[in-house]
This record gives structure tokens, C-alpha cells and sequence, in this order.
């Protein structure tokens, strides 16, 4: 087992992604997928630090009912805006539609 200063790897990491909440769960992984390849020291750190968070902290910082600034401010705003392009990308929001059209059962 690796000591308590040496960092994390990212199969280490995806394990830690993995919460209560899928919300988080899919932010989370989107974000080290994405963005941990290419990210520095600083905003590895700072990501690593907000994997240690409840749940329900995280989730407060992730929605903006917290404040957060300098390098964590930058990841939150990494993994958050990550999701708001998805969703105003003008695909398909839902893996289980492809097509981009409505789902079933969504009206007319």
C-alpha cells in the first residue's frame, strides 16, 4: 500500500469517485476522464482533496451553494462545466438515445 504522501493513481481515484450520489458519481468520472490527463500538480492535488469530502459537501460545492476559489474553485468550475456543455451541445443527452429524440413516454 502506498504511503500517505504518495499520490493517488487513477485507478485509485476512480474507485474514490464512486459515492453515494450517481449525480456525483457521473461528474466525478467525466472529470478524470477528461481532464486528469492534462491537469497540473496543483489542480491534481485540489482534485484529490475534494474526493475527500461527504458527499453532501461535495455535492454543495459542485451546485455553488458553497464558495470556492484559487485551484479548487478552477476544478469544481472544470467538472461542472464539463456537464453544462453535454447538456447545451445540441447531442444526445442520454446514452440510451442516440437519435437525440424524445424518449419514450416523454410527451409529445
Amino acid at each position: 500500500m502506498p504511503g500517505a504522501d504518495a499520490p493517488m493513481t487513477p485507478a485509485q481515484l476512480r474507485w474514490r469517485c464512486r459515492r453515494g450520489m450517481r449525480e456525483l458519481d457521473v461528474l466525478l468520472e467525466r472529470y478524470l476522464t477528461a481532464c486528469w490527463p492534462v491537469a497540473g500538480a496543483a489542480e491534481r492535488q485540489a482534485f484529490a482533496e475534494l474526493l475527500e469530502l461527504s458527499d453532501p459537501d461535495l455535492a454543495g460545492l459542485c451546485l455553488g451553494r458553497a464558495p470556492a476559489s484559487g485551484v479548487r474553485g478552477r476544478v469544481l468550475g472544470d467538472i461542472t462545466q464539463g456537464r453544462r456543455r453535454e447538456l447545451s451541445g445540441g447531442g444526445p443527452v442520454y446514452e440510451c438515445d442516440p437519435a437525440g429524440g424524445p424518449l419514450p413516454g416523454a410527451g409529445p
